[in-house]
C-alpha cells in the first residue's frame, strides 16, 4: 500500500505531530509526504524506520518548480541545478 500524506501535519513548527501511528506505517511499502519543512518529517523517519520507501515533500517542491520552469520558458529545466539550489537552503 502506499500513504500519501497531504496535510500541514507535522510541519515546523509543530515538528513532533505525525499523522499516523509508527505501528500502522508497518502496512505500508511507499510513504510521501507533502510536509517539506523539515526535510526529513516524523512520519517519514518512522516509515523508513519500518522499512517502506520514502519520498520527501522536498521531491514534489523541486518537481513543481521545474514543471513552471519548463511550461513559462519552453526549454527543459535545469534539474541539476534546481535540486542543488533548493537542497542548499533548506
Amino acid at each position: 500500500m502506499i500513504l500519501a500524506n497531504t496535510t500541514a501535519i507535522g510541519m515546523h513548527p509543530n515538528v513532533n505531530e505525525t499523522p499516523l501511528s509508527k505501528q500502522a506505517l508497518k502496512s505500508y511499502a511507499v510513504v510521501f509526504d507533502a510536509v517539506y519543512t523539515p526535510k526529513e518529517t516524523r512520519l517519514l523517519r518512522e516509515a523508513a524506520e519500518c522499512g517502506a520507501t520514502v519520498v520527501s515533500g522536498l521531491e514534489m517542491f523541486i518537481r513543481q518548480a521545474m514543471g513552471q520552469f519548463e511550461h513559462f520558458t519552453g526549454m527543459p529545466a535545469p534539474d541539476s541545478l534546481m535540486r542543488d539550489i533548493v537542497l542548499r537552503k533548506t
